[in-house]
């Protein structure tokens, strides 16, 4: 879920959006809100979510202040849900949702009608309704029959549909139930699959669009005994036993941290992105390292942060190295002051 503030103040006195989705069917949620606060965040998570599907088990957010307060966490225990946070500036750990908050504003500017902007609320709403019935370049089918298993009946499909009563409905309400939760069944199966194999092209991308030093790190495949050749002769590639991938930094390592934000009236093109250098406290994820920030230092941030973000300290630059030539002899040595200076005159 995420908030999209701030928003012009429309008829109804709303202010904000709150969007929220399913990571398994995409399926969209809307609720505009006048008041932001954590108490009201967690009445419209319960009007949206809770009362339509029941409880979920992972609730995924970024590090917003109304997400992380303790009023929305007590009502996340009292759920029994567990509330997992994104890492700070890192949108890419929620791209889904990103992506979907993408859409739904395009979508709004698209069809706003109101010079001032002020029936925003209103559009939202419909324009849920037809997100969740488009289709879904990844999952191949629209969130909305992935959740309910049938396709929603639009006032298109009810125009072009037979008018008599029972054609092609099952007359047994029995059977009828039995085969829309065989093809349910079957849809949440086929979208299992299709997310595994987008997981699995997501991941290759990713791998690709790594460095050097960041594919180092990736724990190597195993040799294949059924290859051609002697297999105990196969050098043995895979990441020993016991022993994970090599990490990036150590403790104790000191790192330069980017921080895409500067201070008001500077300009970003002429202001220090790199901060510190800060020194690694620990690992905390394959990816993510918490630092050790300074009392005095004057930084206020959350102290775990993505490897992206960080750039190792060169103590010593590579310089540059003169190779030396072999000693010279009196005889190959060339005397500057007798070639250079006139001989003397008597």
């Amino acid at each position: 879920m995420d908030f999209v503030i701030p928003l012009p103040k429309s008829r109804r006195g709303n202010t904000a959006l709150l969007l929220l989705q399913c990571a398994l069917t995409g399926f969209v949620m809307a609720k505009a809100m006048s008041d932001t606060s954590a108490l009201c965040l967690a009445q419209a998570f319960e009007e949206c979510v809770y009362r339509r599907f029941g409880a979920p088990s992972l609730v995924r957010h970024d590090r917003d202040p109304r997400f992380m307060s303790e009023v929305f966490q007590a009502f996340a225990e009292m759920m029994q849900s567990r509330s997992r946070a994104t890492l700070s500036y890192r949108p890419q750990a929620n791209g889904q949702q990103e992506r979907s908050v993408k859409t739904v504003m395009q979508s709004v500017r698209v069809y706003a009608e109101d010079p001032l902007q002020q029936d925003w609320d209103e559009i939202v709403e419909r324009l849920v309704f037809a997100i969740n019935n488009s289709q879904d370049t990844t999952r191949k089918e629209t969130p909305f029959y992935l959740v309910h298993g049938w396709d929603a009946q639009s006032t298109l499909k009810a125009m072009a549909s037979s008018l008599k009563r029972g054609f092609g409905r099952q007359s047994d309400a029995l059977a009828w139930r039995r085969e829309v939760n065989r093809q349910q069944e079957i849809a949440l199966k086929i979208a299992k699959e299709y997310q595994a194999i987008e997981k699995a092209r997501r991941a290759s991308e990713h791998n690709d669009s790594l460095s050097r030093q960041e594919k180092a790190s990736l724990p190597r495949p195993r040799v294949n005994e059924s290859s051609e050749g002697n297999p105990e002769d196969a050098e043995d590639t895979s990441t020993p036993v016991g022993e994970g991938p090599k990490s990036l930094f150590e403790p104790g390592d000191r790192v330069w941290l980017y921080m895409g934000r500067v201070k008001p009236g500077l300009t970003k093109k002429l202001a220090h992105r790199w901060h510190g250098p800060f020194r690694v406290k620990r690992k905390v994820e394959e990816y993510a390292y918490e630092l050790e920030l300074p009392d005095r230092s004057g930084y206020r941030f959350y102290p775990v942060v993505h490897v992206s973000r960080l750039k190792a300290v060169k103590e010593f630059g590579d310089r540059l190295k003169v190779r030396l030539t072999r000693e010279l002899t009196d005889e190959a040595r060339l005397d500057f002051d007798e070639v250079l200076l006139p001989e003397d005159t008597e």
